[in-house]
């Protein structure tokens, strides 16, 4: 069989340079690519972990698509031809869903149930697609992996050097005025169409913001995937780490400050108070507690310290407007909301309640700018009160997870995974996430904190009674590789 289908592929690879030599010439390279992934399934975490960073997106049928979307869906079709080093592929004796899908399935479930009161269906019915994936295809493919040491060593390595490149890029944004490295690699950046649009880049907000476009996505990916460079520094587990470590915090933090993001300081505060609270029981102690507080304070106000004439619009520097019609929206948010309390007015659908409304601002939005400008305020008006308490469910679930997963293993990713966690529900409240690629970001790293280091998948299979986690409401799966 092996030899007919490498002659069949020959002959097709023949015919098709003849008719389009590009693709005759591409061909070959992607069929080497794949192969090279069958055989080394882990190189393909690199590439995913990049592709987060690249938030472009394109078209097709009407459905914005990324760059991770188009590597997602890749992955997902190449899992039947995967090959494991040390053992052959065996099915799981009792498959089950795995346990980030079944914490998010009451949320799915609220947000189909949204569709029959939405204004929009088409672009409501769009969006739940983008949950089903997420949430249903993305930890599925990434709990096929064996995560043992090997693997979790580097995934640790990529996570540590891959932000350092959109930092650095930043940066060079920051000092040649607007001309960044992945721009001149032809990287394009997610820019809304039209000239009345909002726009965020360099040559309009003087803040660095890389392949994201804007100073706030670039400072919440650092920020989050900042996350596995502190909690390997405070709990390495190879010589290496501490390190590298240090030298992918310092050159993050260089990228954050470029990108002069206040909600993106906030959310590396938080992440950094979580870890240390976690890794260290001493300083959850009350008298300590002071402590913190007042670093914190210190952060924000040196983050604010000398523009800030202490008013609340004057919390942006030079934009008070921003500060204003923020307000706005939140405000409308709440009034499309108390109109379609339980259910909404459909995923997505928030900017054409807004719009319904003849709203005033005092810096006009293009439509497909709009947005609610918090996560919580968005779902609540999208899918209802009741979308909302699933939502907050499914994060308060993860956190408890993730908390005893690391009381009884003291795992450094399940570590990593509390600290992007606790950035995440600070980014959440001034930035709306359905719109980027942070929920990718955020459902990688929450695999990766609630797995195993000798390569059991969470929720795949039932978890062997030695293995059981005290308290926890999760599960670890049989072997599957």
């Amino acid at each position: 069989m092996s030899p007919v289908l490498a002659v069949s592929t020959g002959l097709l690879m023949a015919m098709l340079i003849v008719w389009w030599p590009w693709a005759g010439v591409a061909a070959p390279v992607v069929l080497c690519a794949l192969l090279l992934v069958c055989r080394h399934p882990l190189w393909m975490l690199p590439v995913w972990f990049i592709s987060l960073g690249i938030p472009v997106q394109k078209s097709l049928a009407g459905l914005p698509l990324t760059l991770s979307d188009a590597l997602l869906v890749g992955w997902w079709m190449l899992l039947p031809f995967l090959k494991w080093p040390g053992s052959e592929r065996a099915q799981p004796s009792r498959w089950r869903l795995p346990d980030i899908t079944r914490a998010m399935l009451p949320f799915l479930v609220a947000a189909a149930l949204s569709q029959w009161g939405s204004i929009n269906p088409s672009a409501s019915f769009k969006q739940l697609l983008r949950l089903v994936e997420w949430f249903v295809l993305l930890p599925w493919v990434l709990t096929s992996l064996r995560w043992d040491l090997q693997t979790r060593r580097f995934a640790a390595l990529v996570l540590m050097v891959a932000p350092c490149a959109f930092a650095l890029d930043g940066v060079v944004e920051y000092i040649t005025h607007g001309r960044s490295v992945s721009g001149m690699l032809g990287i394009g950046v997610p820019v809304p169409e039209g000239t009345q649009t909002i726009r965020h880049t360099f040559d309009v907000s003087g803040r660095a913001g890389s392949t994201f476009g804007g100073a706030q996505g670039l400072a919440m990916f650092l920020a989050m995937s900042g996350s596995v460079a502190w909690a390997h520094c405070l709990r390495p587990t190879a010589s290496w780490h501490r390190p590298l470590a240090l030298l992918s915090l310092l050159v993050s933090a260089a990228g954050l400050a470029v990108s002069q993001s206040r909600g993106g300081m906030l959310g590396a505060a938080v992440m950094l108070t979580v870890i240390a609270l976690s890794c260290h029981a001493g300083l959850r102690r009350g008298s300590r507690w002071g402590l913190l507080l007042v670093a914190l304070a210190a952060w924000l106000g040196l983050s604010l310290w000398p523009q800030w004439d202490g008013s609340v619009e004057g919390l942006v520097p030079g934009r008070p407007e921003a500060v204003l019609d923020r307000l706005i929206i939140w405000g409308k948010a709440l009034q499309v909301a108390s109109e379609s309390p339980w259910f909404g007015v459909g995923l997505s659908n928030f900017r054409d309640a807004f719009y319904g409304q003849e709203p005033w601002l005092h810096v006009p939005l293009g439509y497909a700018s709009t947005h609610a400008h918090n996560t919580y305020l968005e779902i609540l008006a999208d899918t209802g009160g009741v979308g909302l308490a699933c939502y907050l469910l499914f994060l308060f679930w993860m956190g408890r997870g993730l908390w005893l997963r690391w009381q009884a293993r003291g795992d450094t990713f399940t570590l990593a995974a509390l600290g992007a966690l606790g950035a995440y529900l600070v980014f959440a409240t001034v930035d709306m996430l359905l719109l980027q690629n942070m929920h990718m970001l955020l459902v990688t790293l929450l695999t990766l904190g609630l797995n195993q280091e000798d390569g059991r998948r969470l929720g795949m299979g039932r978890e062997s009674k030695h293995h059981r986690v005290p308290g926890s409401v999760y599960t670890t799966g049989g072997r599957w590789a």
